[in-house]
C-alpha cells in the first residue's frame, strides 16, 4: 500500500506500506477511523478533523466527476478542519498516477492495489464515501456520485464542521 500526500506547495510524498488482509469479508464499514488512520501511520493527520474517506478508481466514470468536487470542498473548508482521504483500488497503479497528474488533487491518496482496505469498508459501489466526525465515528455513507447530490452532501458536512466545532 503506497499513501501520497499532495499539498499546495506541491510536495508529494510517497511511503510504501503493507497491511495485512483479513479473509472475512464484512458489509458494514468501520464505524471509526483507526483502519485509515493506521495507513497513514498514525500521524495524528485526522485527529479532530471531519474526514471524507471515499474510495475511487482511474476507470470509474463518476469517480472522475466527483475529483474537482472533492477538492473544491477540500479548498474551501479545509481551514476549518476538513480532511479528505481518497482510496484508490487499482490494480495497475501507474493509471492511478497518470488519473492525479490531470486532477492534482490537495489531499491525501491512500494506494490499496491489493483491496484490504476497500474489503474492510464492504464496498458494492464504484466511488463510495464515507463521512466520520472530528471524533472520528462514522456519520454517513455514500454510494455513487451524482451531480444533483452535491449540495445535499456539502451541507452535511458544512454542518458538522459548524456542530462538532463548538464542543
Amino acid at each position: 500500500m503506497i499513501v501520497s500526500t499532495s499539498r499546495a506547495a506541491g510536495l508529494v510524498l510517497l511511503l510504501s506500506l503493507s497491511l495485512f488482509v483479513s479473509p472475512a469479508f464484512s458489509s458494514d464499514p468501520p464505524e471509526t477511523l483507526a483502519d485509515v488512520d493506521s495507513v497513514l501511520a498514525s500521524n495524528g493527520e485526522l485527529d479532530g478533523k471531519v474526514v471524507l474517506v471515499d474510495f475511487w478508481a482511474s476507470w470509474c466514470v463518476p469517480c472522475r466527476i466527483s475529483f474537482p468536487w472533492m477538492k473544491s470542498l477540500a479548498e474551501r473548508y479545509g481551514e476549518q478542519g476538513f480532511v479528505v482521504v481518497a482510496v484508490n483500488v487499482d490494480k495497475d497503479h501507474n493509471s492511478a498516477v497518470e488519473f492525479l497528474k490531470q486532477s492534482d488533487p490537495p489531499f491525501t491518496i491512500i494506494y490499496d492495489s491489493t483491496g484490504s482496505l476497500a474489503e474492510k469498508y464492504g464496498l458494492e459501489a464504484m466511488p463510495t464515501s464515507f463521512v466520520y466526525g472530528r471524533d472520528g465515528k462514522l456519520r454517513s455513507q455514500h454510494q455513487g456520485f451524482h451531480g444533483e447530490d452535491t449540495s445535499k452532501f456539502e451541507t452535511q458536512i458544512a454542518e458538522l464542521l459548524r456542530k462538532e466545532a463548538k464542543k
